[in-house]
């Protein structure tokens, strides 16, 4: 049976890779120092083709796990790619570049580069292309003997339309800043009440001329624009800009500078017409802690993300935050503003100072207000520049000083690292403990004492979640995920905590948690059954969330109704539910859950206010005001020792974990391809798996295609329906599979599957037949569940229809996407594909 986590958003999988490494000695022979960051000094890479400079791409001092670099696309053009070096404080000595499956597993082809006032062409050879994307990592060594790995997806261009595509970008970009101009603009636009028209944060394509257009903030552009190609094909191209501009101020002769995303994705149709299918632009003010950004009422963070990440201090004092990617401290009582932490503040108009992959996340604060933080994904520049990972910062608000405790590789990207569901880290500065979980372990390491203990062992996937900031954690005490009897629910920055425990005949699993209120399900031993697509599951029939005090703040409970799933995202919970028929369980509508926990009550809070000029901004108010608007700015010295403790983890890619990608960046991951699927629709974007295998691509599918040879259609003795569907999805993937033959009884077909080949089945549950026509047009069936066991194979679709082939009477039979997704209610709208 098949060992499902529970929680598909917080801890889906476990961290593996070596156990935990020290690199160095720590507080031995211990000697501080205090340093700046210091410039960038890699050089950058980046593609060009005809008059467009994209894909900036910054240097990486360690291989990275290659499947997780997917970001930028780089066309291949008549079998080349021209490619530009821009050097920092490094001197390229020598340059060398590879091709890689998409997978990153398989080297295809490689050579040297010869560089010529830093530009080289690198020759792709036309039969690397023939299957469709593929890796290029170059390779740049430098005169004191190190190097820089650059990585990017590529594929044969020559079908995108790229010079149209671009262009009509480009002039959209242009004019957007000139209402006059931009009037032309109008018919590409889709305003509705999807648009957001109270802000300038983020505009879409469904928000009004007039927000679209910058209203009166009069914007201009600071710097270079950097352009990234994200998706492209033959029916689309995905581009995002990023840049920085000045805007109009509320002040007189006042401007302020702001971070801007915009993003595009358009097509060039058969007809030659331009259209512009999606478009989101996001805009943060950017905090310098100058003249206007402290009011009587507080702090100004004006146009930005309304979901601050902020902490304060019990007195109502102090209050740190984050602002694009900045850490700033306000002590109210001293009349101080610090700039905590920034890669940016150098002094420099280095670029890559400016390099957004990285974000910072405040841990916990003391009582005088010092504040223990987190930095993750790339480092711009300093000790670990060129580096992914962590490091865990303490700010001492009396040394004004800034201390980095541990520093925490790792091999994948900042994106995936960030939105790692199996991240497990935590540091507590009154301990000086940092607890990480590896592989089904709990450790604990003393940073003070050097010593490591182990707390918790062999913990499973879905045995254990944690709170968003990591320092709450539950897990089973005892027995496997469907049995266990008891949770131990700790907290790590006090020691203290709780157990849960089951009634008779019953069994208890952590869930997850709504900020610090812990959710956890209750299931009956006689409740076991079967889904649709034949897996074996023990659902639960209660869900009870507590409080950091033990005490029960809401039961939930449906009568004859269960839950096979939770997806936790934003502070609130989707409950993927079900009713049993016979052995069977059907997929019955979602409900949700929500937080039930406030903010502890504090005279400092983050309010919106409205301005004529810029609409909704956002503020840190005190309740009893500001007397005076002009602290003293302080900038934190970074300290460090000589000998740093350096920890190394990291996690597998594994089989059933899934990416979704929208407008132009990693989304999140999943554990459910069912609800990736359906994400990824939201943003009409791509869903792949941990392989970079497409499960679902908007807007790039033929607009009708038909499957015609299925070899073996025959149901065989004792096959059932689904079995036969899976067998004949598999042979046309050039897998032949005897499930009679080789499957334990009980095992589902998808856990089968995963068993025996490379590739992977894939239960979409809770989808549209829409949704999965893209797996049609990429040349595979799908079986489409009908309820009780039984499936019959979508073979093909048109504009309205789609095709599918009844096993029992072999008959094919047509009928609309809304009759097929009646035809599969009684399954939960299930559907079982396969991809490479």
């Amino acid at each position: 049976m098949r060992k499902k986590a529970i929680h598909a958003g917080i801890l889906a999988c476990v961290f593996v890779v070596a156990i935990i490494i020290f690199s160095y000695a720590v507080n031995r022979n211990h000697v501080d120092m205090t340093a700046d960051i210091g410039n960038a000094s890699l050089p950058q890479v980046s593609f060009t083709h005809d008059s467009y400079t994209f894909n900036t791409l910054a240097g990486y001092t360690n291989e990275m796990e290659m499947a997780t670099m997917r970001d930028q696309i780089t066309p291949v053009m008549d079998g080349k790619i021209s490619m530009q070096v821009k050097e920092n404080d490094k001197t390229v000595r020598s340059a060398s570049y590879e091709i890689y499956s998409i997978d990153g597993r398989k080297k295809l082809y490689s050579a040297d580069l010869e560089l010529k006032e830093n530009a080289a062409q690198i020759e792709i050879p036309e039969k690397v292309l023939e299957e469709g994307e593929r890796f290029l990592r170059v390779t740049l060594s430098f005169d004191d003997d190190e190097r820089a790995y650059y990585y990017t997806r590529i594929s044969d261009g020559s079908n995108w339309n790229m010079n149209r595509c671009m262009a009509y970008i480009k002039n959209f970009f242009d004019k957007e800043r000139d209402k006059d101009a931009a009037t032309e603009l109008q018919s590409a636009l889709e305003p509705s009440s999807e648009g957001d028209n109270t802000t300038y944060q983020t505009v879409t394509i469904h928000s009004d001329f007039e927000h679209v257009t910058w209203g009166d903030l009069a914007p201009e552009i600071v710097g270079d624009v950097r352009w990234d190609i994200k998706e492209a094909n033959s029916m689309y191209m995905s581009v995002l800009l990023t840049y920085q501009v000045d805007c109009k101020g509320e002040g007189e002769n006042e401007t302020d500078r702001y971070n801007v995303k915009e993003f595009f994705r358009v097509r060039y149709s058969e007809n030659q017409q331009m259209y512009l299918l999606d478009y989101n632009r996001t805009m943060n003010q950017l905090f310098d802690g100058e003249e206007n950004d402290i009011d009587e009422n507080g702090v100004l963070l004006g146009v930005t993300d309304s979901d601050v990440d902020y902490l304060i201090n019990q007195e109502g004092t102090v209050v740190s935050f984050v602002q694009e990617r900045e850490l700033w401290n306000y002590n109210k009582e001293n009349d101080e503003l610090s700039r905590v932490f920034s890669y940016e503040d150098s002094g420099s108009q280095n670029a890559q100072n400016g390099y957004d992959q990285h974000s910072a996340q405040l841990v916990s604060m003391d009582e005088d207000g010092s504040t223990t933080f987190t930095v993750s994904g790339y480092v711009n520049r300093g000790t670990h520049e060129g580096e992914v990972g962590v490091s865990v910062y303490y700010y001492d608000i009396n040394k004004n000083s800034v201390e980095e405790k541990v520093f925490i590789p790792s091999t994948k990207s900042y994106p995936v690292l960030t939105n790692d569901p199996g991240k497990l880290l935590y540091y507590s500065n009154s301990s000086g403990k940092l607890y990480v979980m590896q592989e089904g372990t709990l450790y604990e390491v003393d940073l003070v004492n050097n010593t490591r203990t182990t707390l918790v062992t062999n913990l499973e996937t879905g045995q254990y979640v944690s709170s968003g900031d990591g320092h709450l954690l539950a897990y089973q005490k005892d027995g496997e995920i469907n049995n266990a009897t008891q949770i131990e629910v700790l907290n790590l920055s006090t020691g203290k905590g709780y157990q849960v425990e089951a009634g008779a005949d019953e069994s208890i699993r952590p869930l997850g948690f709504i900020r610090n209120d812990f959710v956890f399900g209750t299931a009956r031993s006689g409740d076991s059954g079967t889904t649709a697509s034949g897996e074996t599951v023990l659902p639960m029939y209660r869900l009870e969330i507590r409080n950091q005090k033990n005490e029960t703040v809401k039961d939930y409970q449906a009568d004859n109704i269960f839950i096979l799933d939770v997806v936790f995202e934003n502070d609130m919970a989707a409950l993927k539910r079900a009713v049993k028929s016979g052995d069977f369980y059907t997929y019955t509508s979602e409900d949700y859950i929500t937080n039930n926990e406030e903010r502890e009550e504090s005279n400092i809070t983050i309010d919106s206010y409205t301005s004529e000029l810029k609409g909704r901004e956002m503020r840190i108010t005190y309740e009893d005001g500001v007397d005076d608007s002009s602290p003293k700015i302080l900038k934190p010295q970074l300290t460090i020792a000589r000998e740093q403790m350096t920890l190394s983890f990291d996690s597998p890619s594994r089989k059933g974990t899934y990416y979704v990608y929208g407008y132009g960046e990693l989304q999140g991951i999943y554990q459910n391809a069912g609800y990736a699927v359906q994400r990824a629709s939201e943003f009409s974007g791509v869903a792949v798996t941990s392989r970079l295998a497409n499960v679902y691509e908007s807007g790039n599918r033929p607009s009708a295609y038909e499957i015609s040879d299925l070899g073996d259609t025959a149901v065989r003795e004792g096959e059932s329906t689904l079995e036969a569907c899976m067998r004949i999805i598999l042979a046309s993937a050039g897998n032949e599979i005897d499930f009679q033959k080789d499957m334990e009884d009980g095992e589902s077909i998808i856990d089968f599957i995963g068993s025996q080949v490379s590739g992977e089945a894939l239960e979409l549950s809770d989808c549209r037949t829409e949704d999965v026509l893209y797996l049609i047009g990429q040349g595979t069936p799908v079986a489409a569940l009908t309820g009780n066991g039984n499936a019959v194979l979508l073979t093909g679709y048109s504009r309205t229809n789609v095709q599918y082939l009844n096993l029992s009477t072999q008959e094919v039979d047509t009928v609309t996407f809304e009759e097929m997704d009646q035809m599969v209610n009684a399954s939960g709208n299930t559907f079982v594909g396969y991809t490479q």
